[in-house]
């Protein structure tokens, strides 16, 4: 018995003391002094639980108002959105993911169930779309350019099939330049990941979209099939294709990631995160 329950039973007993004249500690009193006593001992605990849910939440408030270099500079392990600066004079919202890897991602891309439509045009893709903090969303070519051009970031790609596995790829080094060079993608220093690498194909390929064509094909990548991405001539992945489930008759049109379900699956779920690299 804790010292904190042995102090509640002694103030429970007196108080039964005081009650009946007795000091008897056995028999029925002595049992319901121990059931009062550990009923109020739960609550107390209860009670604590209570305040500490509160100050995490208080702590987010604070964390919400304030405004980080990074998602890895946000002091709570909550994950939410948060406020960071993108460059010197600019400051947004994004999505701060605190759990995977240690936390301090910022999640760029983000699909699960097909809620938002991402066949959009040039002007959505470079000022984002969709809903951060709870929903499906492209954060804007703009943002991910300041972010990654202000210092070194790494990337990785968490993707879900529709039969439960899941599985990851990641990139040491991505940068993606401003809107004059059309968001020219660089992956470099490394690859990693049991999904494959369906993405340094595209290296130094600029970013598409159904109305802007910058891929290397005859015809538009985008269009085709159905998407905008790093197109070159045309894809081995295409995270911002149409949302259909599993497998299908249409030829890479989908979400799909080749080296992990091929280009005739559709995956389940899509989510690309960038992290500022530690120097």
């Amino acid at each position: 018995m804790s010292h904190f329950q042995l102090a509640l039973l002694g103030t429970l007993f007196l108080l039964a003391v005081q009650a009946d004249g007795t000091s008897s500690c056995s028999g029925f009193g002595y049992e319901l002094l121990t059931g009062k006593m550990e009923a109020l001992e739960a609550e107390i605990l209860n009670i604590g639980k209570s305040v500490v849910k509160v100050n995490h939440l208080m702590k987010s408030i604070q964390c919400a108002d304030s405004v980080y270099a990074s998602c890895d500079k946000v002091p709570t392990k909550e994950s939410g959105v948060y406020r960071v600066k993108t460059n010197l004079h600019e400051v947004t919202e994004v999505l701060c993911d605190q759990e995977y890897d240690g936390g301090g991602w910022t999640v760029i891309q983000n699909r699960f169930d097909g809620s938002v439509n991402f066949y959009r045009d040039w002007s959505e893709y470079k000022r984002g779309f969709g809903t951060l903090d709870a929903g499906e969303f492209w954060l804007g070519l703009d943002v991910i350019h300041q972010l990654t051009y202000s210092a070194p970031h790494e990337l990785v790609v968490l993707l879900e099939d529709f039969d439960g596995n899941s599985t990851y790829a990641k990139w040491d080094r991505f940068e993606v330049a401003g809107e004059q060079s059309s968001y020219t993608v660089t992956l470099a220093e490394g690859f990693s990941g049991p999904a494959g690498d369906s993405f340094t194909g595209t290296k130094a390929a600029k970013f598409s979209t159904l109305d802007r064509d910058n891929d290397t094909w005859g015809d538009s990548c985008a269009v085709t099939y159905h998407g905008a991405w790093w197109y070159t001539a045309c894809h081995s992945s295409n995270l911002n294709g149409k949302y259909s489930k599993g497998n299908t008759t249409e030829y890479a049109t989908g979400m799909v990631w080749y080296t992990f379900r091929g280009h005739h699956y559709a995956l389940k779920s899509s989510r690309m995160m960038i992290r500022r690299k530690k120097l």
